[in-house]
């Protein structure tokens, strides 16, 4: 019973602590800035793609456009682009896989 109430408390403790932490820790990349941790992903994910010659032909509009939108001040707007831009790479990279494996017998 104390070894099952002992980890409930710490897992409570440890838990709590956490909800407690400024905007200054993001996880993701140390910084607070949405639209700089969602275009640096893009963009690494694009660069990626396009060493592999599997870049989808949108992709790079898609990132330029959300820089655009970011600098006209519609950080929402860019922040949503440049997700569809990063999904679009990690797609590209899924259709890489699947042609790799793909079995073509002709």
């Amino acid at each position: 019973m104390k070894k099952i109430l002992i980890t409930a408390l710490s897992v409570f403790a440890l838990t709590a602590q956490a909800g407690f932490m400024g905007a200054s820790h993001d996880w993701n990349n140390g910084s607070s800035n949405p639209f700089k941790s969602a275009i640096k992903a893009a963009e690494t994910g694009y660069k990626a793609n396009l060493a592999v010659n599997m870049a989808w032909r949108d992709t790079a509009k898609m990132i330029k456009a959300a820089k655009k939108l970011n600098a006209a001040g519609k950080t929402a707007a860019a922040v949503k682009l440049a997700n569809e831009a990063h999904h679009q790479t990690v797609k590209a990279t899924a259709q890489l896989d699947a042609s790799l494996t793909a079995d073509l017998r002709l």
